[in-house]
């Protein structure tokens, strides 16, 4: 399938079903302990630096948003499906959402301290994945970390009937220590990392990889 129709495939079945994804994810309590624990060693990084701005790279409804905050980040979103940012913006009212693509970020150069993805890369195929990660690196300022999550694994798999509705959708798996290489491909360095047996609504391993741009020169 084309890139420009799998893409249109995913956004269209998140516009469908965004209010039942908000109803069934309303926030980020269904994380497990080492989920959470990754979120927020980011946290702790980013804030010891000096600026606290996130992007939630791929924010859905903004379901994690209020545990980035809580953790002291400032946050704003991205998402390519505009219904799933319809919801975002009705729950988190004034922060900023744009529709975007992760390897096209509405954001300057060195603009932001920190990027979460969470699970937003599991519908680019593996040669996208280069192109995202270096447009991640060119809006971190030095010195900034992202948060990276995804299935880890091999190959593809579909989500049928998504969330209630007669929609599916692709899903890319990866390997960890592949998705590692490609961070360090970008300049990335890989700050910890960590795999996962699923747990019991899943089906693949679960992994979060932390890395950092690296700073300038005596910082």
């Amino acid at each position: 399938m084309p890139v420009d129709d799998r893409l249109a495939r995913a956004r269209s079945a998140y516009d469908v079903v965004a209010e039942s994804y908000s109803r069934l994810l309303p926030d980020a309590s269904i994380e497990a302990p080492a989920d959470r624990g990754m979120i927020e060693a980011f946290a702790s990084h980013v804030n010891e630096g000096d600026g606290r701005f996130v992007l939630d790279a791929g924010c859905g409804t903004g379901r994690m948003i209020g545990l980035l905050e809580s953790l002291g980040l400032s946050t704003a979103g991205i998402d390519m499906s505009a219904g799933m940012l319809e919801v975002a913006r009705r729950n988190h009212p004034g922060l900023d959402f744009d529709v975007a693509e992760l390897a096209r970020l509405p954001h300057a150069d060195q603009q932001l301290d920190g990027i979460f993805a969470w699970y937003s890369i599991i519908h680019l195929e593996p040669w996208e994945i280069p192109e995202v990660f270096t447009e991640f690196f060119r809006v971190l300022a030095p010195g900034g970390y992202v948060l990276v999550s995804f299935q880890a694994g091999e190959g593809r798999r579909q989500i049928s009937r998504a969330y209630g509705h007669d929609v599916s959708m692709d899903a890319q798996l990866f390997p960890t220590a592949w998705i590692s290489e490609q961070l360090a491909n970008a300049g990335f360095s890989t700050v910890a990392r960590m795999t996962r047996e699923p747990g019991r609504l899943e089906r693949s391993p679960q992994a979060v990889i932390l890395a950092r741009r690296p700073p300038l020169q005596g910082q």
